[in-house]
């Protein structure tokens, strides 16, 4: 009867320690937006975006993004399986007559291993501006 629970305490013991790591569930971290940039060339009418990954980690970065002068102008992220919808929204205040380039991006933590499509949409456009892929080993 003793050894019968002293094995169920071992089993037990090494599951708990050992055998299970945690599944983490995604979480998109809060979105940056850069101070107006000085505009010294023309700027490309194209979307410069890139796609960071290291390990879990997923960091999308669009430069030279044309906003609103005097609003905030937030990366919201919608995830759904293998895709990444992110969209770019001023947010409420009041709005200047002049549009600067700044950088902006935002940041997902823990995705599981695969393949995603990431596709960048302005406010409430219904076609992304931006598609691209990016891969989390």
């Amino acid at each position: 009867m003793h050894q019968r629970g002293v094995f169920s305490f071992l089993v037990a013991f090494v599951v708990l320690v050992g055998g299970c790591q945690p599944t983490l569930s995604p979480i998109v971290g809060q979105s940056h937006q850069s101070s107006c940039k000085t505009v010294s060339e023309a700027l490309s009418a194209d979307a410069d975006v890139e796609l960071q990954v290291e390990g879990r980690t997923l960091t999308i970065l669009h430069r030279d993004a044309l906003t609103n002068c005097c609003l905030t102008t937030a990366m919201e992220v919608a995830l759904k399986a293998h895709n990444i919808d992110v969209f770019e929204r001023e947010q409420p205040g009041e709005a200047c007559r002049c549009l600067c380039p700044r950088d902006l991006s935002v940041t997902v933590y823990y995705l599981s291993p695969g393949v995603y499509t990431v596709r960048l949409y302005r406010d409430d456009e219904p076609e992304p501006f931006w598609e691209g892929v990016a891969q989390i080993k």
